[in-house]
């Protein structure tokens, strides 16, 4: 891996039409945010029940980041759909956990370790 590539975010969507996971690998900062908004609204725009974001694989997500998961997390819910957080990471003390807690969002969105 090159210096130029550390921190680059990768944005994979698995899944199927009805339940698509977005997987988001690398950090999710200011500069990468748009290419995890777009997939993520052409996701939404298939009025889909649930989408599964999995930031199992993230290794950091900056306020923008955050900022398009609760937006997208309360557009999905003026539908009447979910926004479903996957974090395979158990560990209570690992970055993405801490995080969720510390800002309060592991109360406000619905985060999951599997599917």
């Amino acid at each position: 891996m090159t210096a130029s590539e550390v921190g680059k975010l990768t944005v994979n969507l698995k899944g199927t039409d009805s339940e698509p996971v977005i997987e988001l690998i690398g950090q999710i900062i200011d500069a990468d945010v748009k290419k995890f908004q777009k997939q993520l609204e052409q996701v939404y725009k298939n009025k889909c029940r649930r989408i599964y974001l999995d930031v199992s694989k993230a290794t950091y997500i900056d306020s923008h980041g955050l900022g398009t998961i609760v937006y997208y997390h309360t557009l999905m819910q003026k539908d009447k759909n979910e926004l479903i957080v996957i974090n395979t990471n158990e560990d209570r003390s690992s970055y993405l956990s801490r995080m969720f807690d510390q800002t309060n969002l592991d109360k406000v969105l619905t985060i999951v370790s599997k599917v």
